[in-house]
């Protein structure tokens, strides 16, 4: 099982800024983006210098797709469906530990674990 240590973003101010203006990120880090409602979420990577990926998971816990944002690009990346929270992590982490779309999340505190990888 894989898992990754997150900084939770859950408030108007975290939730904008996210991982903006960060030089580097731990390769078992990343941050978890709770929103308030159940949304279609927009991310891009203006003001990102490290490359990510995004976990986008639904109201069940389970990731529903894994897009990538490109360091510094105003391209609006966006959720399929519905979510309500989305997983930041470093290019390559969902595809080198095997964490699909089907996978559920486990939340505890700061640790996410990934089941089904």
């Amino acid at each position: 099982m894989a898992e990754l240590t997150v900084e939770v973003a859950d408030t108007p101010a975290s939730l904008a800024h996210g991982l903006m203006y960060r030089k580097q990120l731990a390769s078992n880090a990343g941050m978890l983006f709770k929103f308030p409602n159940i949304i279609e979420a927009h991310f891009w990577g203006k003001n990102t210098y490290i490359p990510l990926d995004v976990a986008f998971v639904d109201k069940n816990n389970q990731i529903t797709e894994i897009k990538q944002i490109v360091p510094m690009s105003t391209k609006i990346i966006h959720s399929e469906g519905l979510c309500s929270m989305a997983i930041e992590a470093n290019a390559g982490f969902f595809k080198e530990h095997k964490i699909e779309p089907g996978h559920k999340i486990n939340i505890d505190g700061e640790k996410i674990e990934f089941i089904g990888c």
